[in-house]
């Protein structure tokens, strides 16, 4: 397998699940290459060659100087992650099939795809879009200038999944926005935790809440710090975004900070850590959260969960088994569920542990690893007939079968 994608580095979601998604494959028996524009990570992956061209995410330079001699490797397919291009799907067809992954909402001119908290866009991408930008706000920017660009980038995004020959998504939110993007070729694979889970202790003496992701808006931290004045516990909010020190000042003024610690970016050891010590992990999100890999990470840990009902979160969250889900931007519902985990630390250990099963049954590393071959061979079968014939090396001759 190729895995193409800007950086190798785990400098979040996407990246550490890049990372962790190739060393599954290598330690599954696949021969793995990863070509990056920029190679910042202090980890070498048995399995794993990582090739750097720094070319390869300027758009000004010739495919020759993007991808280089790459394609003289044979790959029995290429998956593309955040290089979602058609030149580059275009260039690389004619020898190997293409996969390209839709970690979020692809073919939005936003990229957070919803109104208003609760609000989710279920539109197509295409000229009916203007008025929304412009008149109901769903660009969340006071910036129209940016429109143009950010337009014409989603408009080729959605042409190179429509032009590949499988678009890969993690989620059934995601799923259902390919679809009504007229994306035929799709497969769900399930993310699994991108971190070891630790063993966390003392919850039945600490009242803490966990936060991890970035701080900006749509990720609904201030959601967050306002519930947290009606809730008798610390609050952890680990991560970095442009809305840190508004975060800060909000707090202040709220007279909550002094219960409220700001963390900044952690290390995947410091995260697995503040989430094994979590009483309840929190994913307040105003936007329809893609999926919420956070929660997935929490549940490895035995740890229960409180987010918003919106967007991929029902995909790993049963209300009232693993935790509770409440309506995004609900400050006083969000503080209700949270009050009710904390003061029972017994019903905590029990949705925990149903979130662990979860895990378990559903978003395991070898369900992953399975899932993804399975849609591997899929784009393989595609390409083979849209090309006329089998050309190169079949995946299954290329790397051994998943036992």
């Amino acid at each position: 397998m190729l895995l193409i994608t800007p950086r190798w580095a785990r400098d979040g979601g996407v990246g550490a699940h890049v990372e962790t998604s190739a060393a599954a494959l290598a330690r599954d028996g696949r021969e793995v290459n990863v070509l990056v524009a920029r190679d910042e990570s202090n980890q070498r992956i048995d399995g794993v060659n990582v090739h750097t061209h720094p070319e390869l995410c300027k758009p000004q330079a010739s495919l020759d100087a993007r991808l280089g001699d790459i394609l003289s490797l044979l790959p029995s397919v290429v998956h593309l992650h955040q290089v979602d291009t058609p030149e580059i799907v275009d260039a690389i067809q004619p020898s190997a099939p293409v996969v390209i992954s839709a970690h979020g909402y692809t073919a939005c001119t936003s990229g957070v795809h919803y109104f208003a908290a609760g609000h989710e866009c279920t539109r197509a991408h295409g000229p009916g879009c203007w008025p929304n930008l412009i008149f109901r706000g769903c660009a969340h920017t006071r910036d129209p200038t940016s429109f143009p660009a950010r337009y014409r980038g989603a408009t080729a995004r959605l042409e190179a999944l429509r032009k590949a020959d499988l678009a890969v998504s993690y989620s059934s939110a995601i799923d259902r926005h390919l679809e009504v993007n007229g994306v035929i070729r799709r497969a769900i694979v399930p993310y699994f935790p991108t971190m070891v889970a630790t063993q966390g202790s003392g919850h039945g003496t600490r009242r803490r809440v966990v936060f991890a992701g970035r701080v900006v808006h749509p990720k609904g931290v201030g959601v967050l710090i306002r519930a947290a004045r009606d809730v008798d516990g610390e609050f952890v909010v680990c991560g970095d975004g442009l809305q840190l020190d508004a975060m800060r000042r909000l707090a202040r003024r709220l007279g909550v900070d002094d219960r409220v610690r700001f963390t900044g970016w952690l290390g995947a050891e410091q995260l697995a850590d503040e989430l094994a010590n979590a009483s309840v992990v929190v994913v307040p999100s105003l936007w329809p959260e893609p999926f919420g890999l956070v929660g997935i990470e929490a549940f490895a840990a035995g740890r229960p969960a409180v987010a918003s009902a919106t967007g991929g979160i029902g995909d790993w969250l049963e209300d009232g088994v693993s935790g509770f889900t409440v309506p995004p931007g609900d400050s006083g519902r969000l503080a209700q569920a949270l009050n009710e985990l904390l003061s029972d630390p017994e019903l905590q250990t029990r949705m925990g542990e149903a979130g662990r099963k979860t895990v378990s049954d559903r978003f395991s590393t070898s369900h992953h690893v399975a899932a993804l071959v399975a849609a591997y061979e899929s784009a393989r079968s595609s390409w083979e007939l849209r090309q006329g014939s089998p050309r190169g090396p079949a995946l299954a001759q290329a790397v051994p079968a998943p036992s």
